[in-house]
């Protein structure tokens, strides 16, 4: 069962890049050009959202089901080792606060009134919430807590 959420962790973080490379590109445009808010915006907004968060409820099962949560009464440990580190609070920690800013941005973007407030709020959030997250996704470059492209 760990194996197949894992897998299914690897596959679906490039669900959450494409979806939210996209939700970016149609905000920025958006600002850009001064187009309408259409619900082509917003569904690219709720795919990057809905992947998201599929992504962290996936990742969650797996922090609880490899024993990342009970570290933590090992915090001298934990921050003594980069891996152990990362696992158990970078790359959760991150996430988290990823997903929430997202969720912030489609939220706050969909009750503005202006067209331009709601691509540039879209734009805003996922733009943060996306840097946050390929900052604590672990790249193969990334050393110790490197992990491959595709499962």
């Amino acid at each position: 069962m760990e194996s197949i959420l894992l897998s299914t962790h690897s596959i679906l973080r490039w669900g959450v890049l494409i979806f939210g490379l996209y939700a970016i590109t149609k905000a920025a445009r958006g600002v850009l050009f001064k187009q309408d808010y259409t619900s082509n915006h917003r569904i690219s907004g709720s795919l990057f959202l809905g992947f998201m968060h599929l992504q962290v409820v996936i990742g969650l099962v797996l922090y609880f089901m490899r024993g990342w949560a009970s570290n933590l009464s090992k915090m001298g440990e934990i921050m003594g080792s980069t891996s152990l580190r990362f696992w158990t609070i970078e790359h959760i920690f991150g996430m988290i606060v990823a997903a929430v800013l997202i969720q912030m941005g489609s939220s706050k973007s969909k009750r503005k009134s202006d067209t331009h407030q709601k691509h540039k709020t879209a734009f805003t959030f996922f733009t943060i919430g996306m840097i946050i997250i390929l900052a604590t996704i672990p790249w193969p470059f990334r050393g110790e807590v490197a992990r491959a492209l595709w499962p």
